[in-house]
């Protein structure tokens, strides 16, 4: 017996070490090139090695915030600098020159501008200040990350996140270039006429968006959803900061009529989903600044948390603010009562560790370009992928580990070994200062969906003929605006039925 035990306890050795020898090494140097795909995966049915997959698609996940954080060159590509190194650690970035979603959907389905255009400032909004001359880079309507004259309030909800100091945190979202050349073409195939995505009627099946290729390195369609909060100079210098204006509708009118600024702005959270041949579903990261909120009440400088007695029992952590009487304006000059932020889903151990994680081997990296890099104090929260990127209608074999029934990853199957969904790895995953109110906190009643996948698998078109026509797991094909003749207002006049 006690042979057997050693032999069982050499075996499991064994499998334990090809599991570490099959782990991809840790980059060695950063890179302006925006990696395709995430490198093929090992075979499930007989590795079973979850953590070799996920390493890789974490490495994938900072490569792209790396290549998207790169100083520019043309609109949508990087330039000749590298990311971090100028005299304040900041750079501009090359997904700020992507397009962002208020430029491609414009009221009565107006064509946009040319590709590679810069948001142009509003004729109500103050005189650029001469000390900012160049540097008011963008405008920030939106105070949510949905709809797309409406970026104060959050997905799903009518409700702000608001920081310790009692201002709005406001939103923008981008594409790149391939999605947005996609939405001009729409499904027409060449030398067919285009039927661009940006009028509603134009969107009908198949609703398909082009897939990032390993193998070639091509890159997929790919949106970036970022988050911003008021800071001052002060704070600067640990934060990737921008000039911008921010628009706002005041008192009961939804129209954003009044604009202030320029503020400086510190980018705290960040989505980069990405379409690829072996994600069709799409790979998401998401990243935060460190100081944005705890992971359990906690005493410290935080963004979003700065009441240790808050936690969610009883209900205070993470809950909706009450709206004034008036409703939410946005308006930058107001102060509001903060939003108390703790991370319901803590940031898996294993990428914080200090000699191992992803994130210390990034963000030693960047200290490795300059020790006064804002982009240091950024960490990837996860990275989701599909477990099985099959479908009903192109079933692939279901995991199922024989020798633990209780393994996270294991699933019901529909019939004899056949997936009916992604099923996303993790299962849960969300970004505190976008999606504040869908953690899956503790009672928390509104956390029905828990993952991206899950959430942006409800996406659906604009066009009114096309009910419940599904737009390829992105939200943005559903901002397209109905043309000036038609009898519905202008998605801008109607912020209230978000």
């Amino acid at each position: 017996m006690k042979f057997r035990n050693i032999g069982l306890f050499a075996a499991v050795l064994l499998v334990s070490l090809s599991g570490l020898a099959q782990m991809p090494p840790n980059p060695t140097h950063l890179s302006s090139s925006l990696p395709a795909d995430a490198p093929p995966k090992p075979n499930l049915q007989t590795t079973g090695n979850f953590a070799v997959i996920q390493r890789k698609f974490d490495i994938f996940a900072w490569q792209e915030f790396v290549a998207l954080n790169w100083p520019p060159g043309s609109p949508g590509q990087p330039g000749p600098g590298t990311i971090g190194k100028s005299l304040t650690g900041d750079n501009s970035t090359v997904w700020e020159t992507y397009m962002a979603s208020s430029q491609v959907f414009q009221p009565g389905a107006a064509p946009p501008a040319p590709w590679g255009t810069t948001q142009p400032i509003p004729s109500f909004c103050p005189a650029v200040p001469a000390a900012l001359k160049g540097k008011v880079t963008k405008i920030l309507p939106l105070i949510a990350k949905g709809d797309i004259q409406d970026e104060f309030t959050e997905a799903f909800t009518v409700s702000p996140l608001i920081d310790v100091n009692g201002k709005y945190t406001r939103y923008e979202i981008r594409m790149n270039q391939v999605e947005f050349d996609k939405i001009l073409q729409g499904s027409a195939d060449s030398p067919a006429p285009a039927q661009p995505w940006y009028v509603p009627a134009n969107q009908v099946a198949p609703i398909s968006f082009p897939a990032g290729v390993y193998q070639t390195d091509q890159i997929g369609s790919l949106e970036v959803k970022a988050a911003w909060r008021q800071i001052s100079q002060s704070q600067a210098s640990k934060y990737h900061t921008a000039w911008a204006y921010i628009t706002y509708a005041p008192g009961s009118n939804n129209l954003n009529t009044k604009c202030a600024g320029p503020f400086l702005m510190g980018l705290v959270g960040l989505h980069i989903i990405h379409k690829t041949a072996s994600a069709p579903q799409w790979i998401w990261a998401t990243f935060e600044h460190l100081d944005n909120d705890p992971s359990a009440p906690a005493i410290g400088h935080y963004s979003y948390y700065n009441n240790p007695k808050c936690t969610f029992s009883p209900a205070c952590a993470d809950q909706q603010p009450p709206a004034p009487s008036g409703g939410w304006d946005g308006d930058p000059g107001k102060t509001n009562m903060p939003v108390q932020v703790i991370r319901a889903t803590p940031i898996p151990a294993a990428k914080n560790s200090p000699k191992t994680g992803i994130n210390p081997v990034f963000q030693k990296l960047l200290r490795n370009v300059n020790a006064k890099s804002v982009w240091q104090y950024y960490e990837l929260v996860d990275a989701q992928w599909p477990q099985h990127p099959g479908t009903v209608k192109n079933p692939q074999p279901c995991y199922h580990d024989p020798t633990n029934p209780n393994n996270p990853y294991n699933f019901a199957c529909n019939g004899p070994g056949i997936d009916v969904g992604p099923q996303p790895v993790p299962s849960t995953l969300a970004n505190t200062t976008l999606e504040t109110y869908f953690q899956q906190a503790p009672g928390n009643q509104q956390a029905f969906m828990g993952n991206c996948m899950g959430c942006h698998s409800n996406g659906t078109v604009a066009n009114p003929n096309a009910a419940n026509l599904y737009s390829d797991f992105s939200f943005l094909l559903g901002d397209a605006q109905p043309p000036s003749t038609s009898p519905n207002p202008p998605k801008k006049l109607r912020r209230a039925h978000k």
